[in-house]
């Protein structure tokens, strides 16, 4: 976070002879022992708890979005805007390569052949119209699949905190429990449906990294990990919440004061995620 501006400098210096973030460790550590030694132990296992939760949760959602709705542009920071601009230079000489490839055109003269000066090696095989409606169904119908799949990640997440939450709270009235339940587990059930229909869209998911991640059961998984932390998550109680979000106020804040104004990507550059393994490869050469 601290290589990324969100937080102050100091806290990204690693040590040379011990490749240790030693200033980091430091603070990090007498903070916790200050925690340590004036809360409770089951106080701290209950903020522990939230923060690993938290983050399985995010994880989990996360992968959803990756491998059914992945971002068309990723963020570079603009220190790379040289590599960006070969890469992407590299990528439009190559298109231009191929078309000129496909549509054959030539120059010659009339000793050289018995064709007409301005001609074609090779016939078209489909009329350009009619490619060009296929771009564009092709692009409306990816386009729908992403907003159909959207809106089920979405339907997906409300139906599994209405579920852990009916589930949890015994104070509800009865009657209300089994009606909240089943409209959570509706929802659950028909995002699992839908998203197992959907295709995954495996070109994109990978950013910079060969093969992807690696997630298994797909879209199954997911769903339960998230029903499953959110459960727990509501079941830790309102005093483990309200000392959680005070901890996320203060984060807010350095974000606001501090972190938003000295983000690497505050002037980032967006470029198509087809170029981004390419600019990482070439980043991590230069």
């Amino acid at each position: 976070m601290a290589r990324d501006g969100l937080l102050p400098s100091f806290f990204s210096d690693v040590n040379r002879r011990s490749q240790v973030p030693v200033k980091s460790t430091l603070v990090t550590g007498l903070g916790s022992a200050v925690l340590a030694f004036f809360m409770d132990v089951s106080e701290l296992a209950g903020m522990v708890s939230v923060g690993t939760l938290l983050a399985f949760t995010m994880v989990a959602i996360s992968v959803l979005i990756l491998r059914y709705v992945p971002p068309d542009e990723v963020p570079f920071p603009s220190s790379l805007q040289e590599i960006i601009d070969s890469v992407s230079l590299r990528y439009s000489t190559g298109c231009q390569n191929v078309t000129k490839e496909k549509s054959g055109f030539y120059a010659g003269t009339s000793t050289e052949s018995n064709l007409p000066l301005l001609g074609k090696a090779t016939a078209i095989e489909y009329p350009i119209i009619v490619k060009l409606q296929a771009q564009g169904n092709s692009v409306r119908n990816e386009g729908s699949r992403r907003k159909i799949a959207g809106w089920t990640i979405t339907a997906t997440c409300a139906g599994a905190f209405l579920l852990a939450y009916a589930a949890s709270d015994l104070s509800i009235p009865r009657l209300l429990r089994f009606i909240v339940c089943g409209i959570g587990g509706a929802l659950l059930l028909i995002g699992l449906i839908v998203l197992t229909c959907i295709e995954q869209d495996d070109a994109r998911h990978n950013f910079g990294h060969s093969g992807g991640f690696i997630c298994p059961f797909v879209p199954l998984l997911p769903i339960v990990c998230s029903l499953v932390n959110i459960y727990l998550l509501i079941n830790l109680g309102a005093a483990t919440w309200t000392r959680v979000s005070v901890w996320l106020i203060v984060g807010v804040l350095v974000y606001t004061f501090y972190g938003r104004t000295h983000s690497s990507l505050r002037d980032a550059v967006y470029v198509p995620a087809t170029h981004a393994d390419e600019i990482y490869r070439s980043s991590g050469e230069s």
